[in-house]
């Protein structure tokens, strides 16, 4: 299954930035001025690994479609 959120950012760029390279795999679409759609497919999860892409999306604003929950960036 794959990982769906909505990111509270102005621009795509910032999604972009933090996703990396992976970022052309997945679909980033725009919400509204504020928001922006993330969906990540599952085969890509499978061959990057959950594990690195959550501690990506840590670093941003996001709304976790299936865990039904607002996530704030991490603090480090």
């Amino acid at each position: 299954m794959g990982i769906q959120v909505i990111v509270k950012t102005g621009s795509a760029s910032e999604i972009e930035s933090v996703l990396g390279t992976i970022a052309m795999e997945c679909e980033i679409f725009p919400i509204d001025e504020a928001n922006w759609g993330v969906s990540i497919p599952t085969k890509l999860i499978d061959a990057v690994g959950e594990k690195s892409i959550r501690a990506a999306l840590d670093k941003l604003v996001h709304f976790d479609l299936w865990a039904g929950s607002w996530k704030m960036p991490l603090q480090v």
